[in-house]
């Protein structure tokens, strides 16, 4: 409101300049005039022009700092919204479509919000004011210099729907570039290695050519229409220069009336012009706009819908329960899983083994509520996990997941990033247990050193004991391991085990591997073969049974020593 008071004030006082300057010339032409009259229309403008800069700088502080104020909450809540919604939105949306909208297309409605505000505003002030004033000087000579003006609204109706449908077309392939870009930087590794650099290069080329062919005739639609507005306002001039001018030499009219009939004219101009360019900025921002309403409509997953539901009595203890567990994805026709029952107690090991495919990863996703599971078919002491809160939840479970992440930021951060307030000593014993301590100390800054983009100055061994120690310095009561040592040899896994005895004597602990040496000594293992547990039992149990996990143990420990033969001779 402070911004609009004062573009108010600034265009009040630039439309009392062209006023003063018709006194300030009448005066001059007539006779027997004082000093005082002479200096006090020059002493006058002098303070209008000052006030409106002052005025000016009040709006632009107040209205361009709104605009920017409301783009920074904006992508604060489209952030925030992402951070919310499912998995499954991310499986079909595009990372680099997302980061065009976080950044263009809040760009676009940042503009809308400020220059087609202060544009809007500002027409409606001025032109209110030109006219009034031009009608005070001539209301015939006022009728006939807008004779021009509804040409200018035919041209601003007949282009804004074209600008509005490339500005749209624009935005979207820019999004498709954004997204081509990303992904090639992101796997750079490949691209190289494939020697496939010239033809990503094409691609981009391709792309590229056709947003700046986009581009070229959006800007071609404005090029046409902002001309054709300076003709027609051009036009307006040219009656006025030949009307007026009879006027002022048949006597009619003075020349200051003239001057300043001139003046507000011209001071139409800029808010006629203006109104096209606010069509243009309100088609790209509203474009903009139903991108981004595109996000805020997509419902959040379930779990954060119940932020209100009460904690239970006491923390989590981590007996874990399934109960006839059933589920498909929305793409699929057929179930990941199919009617899971198993009991986990408190404090257990419970591995999970079978191919690839054969529903490990979902089941550990459904348990995190990365997916949501049907109601009634998992319990976490005995409470439906649908009715425990998502933090409470996701709190009380330490995840190491197959697929690697680590954000470019130090190792410390990396480590302390689901328990931000863990002193070093905590720090230190996690990556002791987790065996990257030993890697960590020989980098010249040790738990300050900047891992880069996705850890690349990592082994893949070394991501997954940093992983690893991130999620033991929760000190969960339940631990889930999904594959976590896939990256690291058989010695290396069973070192690490060593050292996690002791932190999941307490803690209930789920392994899920397609390695038999990882899972051997839980208290329980479950093979699962497309999404049905087709086994299970202990290590013991199961090797009596000469069943798949039997099959599958003898195969494993062939390849290893076939493993370590081959060893010995490049050793011999």
């Amino acid at each position: 409101m402070i911004g609009v008071a004062a573009l108010i004030a600034t265009d009040l006082m630039g439309a009392a300049i062209p006023w003063l300057i018709k006194g300030g010339i009448d005066t001059a032409l007539s006779k027997g005039k004082s000093t005082w009259d002479l200096l006090k229309y020059p002493l006058l403008i002098l303070g209008a022009a000052l006030l409106q800069g002052m005025f000016r700088y009040f709006w632009r502080m107040n209205i361009f700092g709104f605009s920017r104020r409301v783009e920074w909450d904006l992508r604060s809540t489209v952030f925030s919204h992402l951070l919310k919604v499912p998995l499954s939105y991310f499986q079909h949306t595009k990372t680099g479509d997302l980061m065009s909208r976080l950044t263009n297309d809040m760009q676009a409605i940042r503009e809308l919000l400020g220059f087609g505000s202060l544009a809007v505003i500002d027409a409606a002030v001025v032109i209110t004011a030109s006219l009034s004033f031009m009608i005070a000087i001539d209301p015939w000579l006022t009728l006939w210099s807008l004779l021009a003006m509804p040409l200018i609204s035919l041209s601003v109706r007949f282009f804004g729907s074209r600008i509005f449908h490339w500005s749209r077309d624009v935005q979207q392939h820019l999004s498709k570039l954004s997204t081509y870009v990303q992904e090639d930087l992101a796997g750079i590794r490949v691209v190289q290695a494939y020697a496939q650099e010239e033809n990503q290069f094409q691609g981009f080329h391709r792309l590229s050519s056709e947003y700046l062919r986009k581009n070229l005739w959006l800007a071609t639609l404005w090029g046409i229409l902002w001309p054709l507005m300076r003709v027609f306002s051009g036009i307006a001039a040219a009656i006025v220069l030949w009307v007026g001018g009879r006027k002022v030499l048949q006597g009619t009219m003075t020349l200051g009336e003239f001057t300043a009939f001139n003046g507000y004219l011209a001071m139409l101009t800029w808010p006629v012009m203006a109104v096209g360019h606010v069509v243009n900025q309100y088609q790209r921002g509203t474009a903009a706009l139903s991108r981004i309403i595109e996000v805020l409509d997509t419902p959040v997953a379930p779990g954060y819908r119940q932020e209100d539901l009460p904690a239970p009595a006491r923390p989590i203890q981590g007996h874990i329960e399934l109960r006839s567990l059933s589920f498909s994805y929305g793409d699929q026709h057929f179930p990941a899983l199919k009617e899971i029952s198993l009991a986990i107690p408190a404090g257990s090991t419970c591995g999970i083994i079978g191919e690839t495919g054969s529903g490990k990863t979902t089941l550990v996703h459904l348990l995190l509520r990365l997916f949501e599971p049907p109601p009634g078919t998992i319990f976490i002491d005995r409470i439906d996990i649908t009715e425990i809160p998502l933090a409470t939840l996701k709190e009380g479970v330490g995840f190491v997941s197959q697929d690697i992440f680590l954000f470019s930021d130090t190792i410390r951060e990396n480590i302390l990033f689901g328990h931000r307030d863990a002193d070093i000593e905590a720090l230190e014993e996690a990556a002791g247990i987790a065996q990257i301590l030993p890697s960590i100390r020989e980098f010249t800054h040790q738990f300050d050193t900047v891992l880069g983009e996705r850890g690349v100055r990592l082994s893949g061994g070394q991501k997954q004991r940093t992983a690893l120690a991130r999620a033991i310095i929760k000190s969960p009561p339940i631990l889930i391991l999904d594959d976590a040592f896939s990256s690291v040899d058989t010695e290396t896994e069973e070192e690490i085990l060593n050292h996690l005895r002791q932190f999941m004597e307490k803690r209930t602990t789920l392994l899920i591997s397609h390695r038999i040496s990882t899972v051997q000594g839980a208290d329980l293992i479950v093979y699962l073969r497309d999404g049905e547990i087709i086994e299970r039992g202990t290590h013991e149990e199961l090797l009596a049974r000469q069943g798949a996990y039997y099959r599958l143990y003898q195969k494993q420990q062939l390849a290893r020593e076939v493993e370590e033969m081959a060893r010995e001779e490049e050793s011999g």
